[in-house]
């Protein structure tokens, strides 16, 4: 059975806002190209990328 028709309508809403919400990453690259120039903000993508692809697990708490 599916949930009622406004459940869905705000769940939607809801889906849609957090998908084009830009995230720290965004507003890093967005901050450098803007005040250190292209050159600069294509080496926080690569930084970026670069921790995302290795996983790096994060710090334990003691």
């Amino acid at each position: 059975m599916l949930p009622p028709a406004d459940v869905l309508l705000a769940f939607g809403l809801v889906v849609a806002l957090l998908t084009v919400t830009p995230g720290l990453d965004t507003a890093l690259v967005l901050r450098t190209a803007a005040v250190a120039g292209r050159g600069r903000a294509w080496g926080a993508v690569a930084g970026i990328q670069a921790g995302c692809s290795r996983g790096v697990p994060p710090p334990r708490s003691a």
